[in-house]
């Protein structure tokens, strides 16, 4: 179909085909700098990004995908499991982003991220997973509400009648609060303007049909990925440098999960983010960007010219220092 354009607040709103209209959201950007794609979590959408999209733009090009349900994305018969999902982002790295880039995936999309990195090698340049759904190590017992919940919404029936009762009955200004409440450590910390546009976006999703089948059947297969051999076996084959941020006080994704991946992945970079939950980008954005750069210039310095990734990587440790005296 053709490309459209609308100008948000964030990024300017596009559409390629795949089956059907997706929608992504391009934020311009450095045009010599490092290609990056975002790609959110489940229940999530591009605009996850929108608050660190802005930073890394002085240095990056940028787009975020709205996966096949979510966003800005109508099912259209199309299937919204992670595979069905990984070969959309696959698509679209080959058709519009046209070159390897750096993959920013949160919760869902970490886990759909190195997939793509464990069977298209050639189309990532490296990876940053943000809280990603990782293998399951186990429970304990502050795990267990989140199990039931998660449990209850992988479930045929059940887990889309839950879904559908809720986003019919409750405001859209209550869904959001009631999200950002599930991810967040302290939700009152996220930016006005993020609750804005999520709101906004909410209330048009309302529109749309099959999101509530689309949401539960991209649960069952991130149930299926994260308690199955398939998944260990996919993550020995990437090859990408990767940079995994977790949130000490993550509820979603327990921290033990990151702790054992950046043990046996012993080439991967692991930051641990105090004061925040499952959505670091949303939660502490300069930060998460202060981060990215520095591993984006430090581990892969053939993405920009060395004398102005030398001084970028001085800047952003600069600042870091900073905060943590000030802390």
């Amino acid at each position: 179909m053709a490309d459209t354009a609308a100008r948000g607040p964030a990024g300017t709103s596009r559409y390629f085909d795949y089956d059907g209209p997706v929608h992504y959201l391009d934020y311009g950007g450095r045009r010599d700098g490092p290609l990056v794609v975002c790609v959110h979590g489940l229940g999530g959408s591009a605009i996850s990004f929108d608050l660190i999209a802005a930073l890394l733009a002085a240095e990056c090009r940028i787009y975020a995908v709205d996966l096949i349900g979510h966003g800005r994305t109508p099912v259209l018969g199309r299937s919204a499991t992670v595979g069905a999902n990984r070969r959309v982002v696959d698509h679209f790295m080959r058709e519009v982003v046209g070159e390897p880039a750096v993959v920013i995936g949160n919760s869902m999309g970490g886990l759909i991220a190195l997939l793509q990195a464990a069977k298209r090698p050639e189309s990532v340049a490296g990876l940053v997973l943000i809280g990603p759904a990782l293998p399951l190590t186990g429970l304990v017992l502050k795990d267990v509400r989140r199990a039931v919940e998660f449990a209850v919404l992988a479930t045929p029936g059940l887990g889309s009648a839950v879904v559908s009762l809720w986003t019919r009955f409750a405001s859209a200004e209550r869904q959001v609060g009631r999200m950002l409440r599930l991810v967040a450590l302290d939700p009152t910390k996220i930016p006005d303007e993020f609750r804005h546009a999520a709101t906004a976006l909410a209330e048009e999703r309302r529109r749309f049909s099959g999101n509530h089948n689309a949401l539960v059947q991209a649960a069952r297969s991130v149930v299926f990925a994260i308690t199955s051999p398939w998944y260990v076996a996919q993550l020995e084959g990437v090859r990408s440098p990767v940079l995994l941020i977790h949130g000490r006080h993550d509820r979603l994704v327990s921290i033990r999960q990151a702790d054992e991946a950046a043990q046996k992945y012993d080439s991967w970079r692991f930051e641990v983010m105090d004061h925040v939950g499952h959505v670091p980008q949303l939660e502490d954005p300069a930060l998460v960007t202060d981060t990215i750069l520095e591993w984006m210039f430090t581990e892969r310095p053939e993405v920009a010219d060395q004398a102005e990734g030398a001084q970028l990587v001085e800047a952003v440790v600069d600042v870091r220092e900073q905060r943590s005296r000030r802390a």
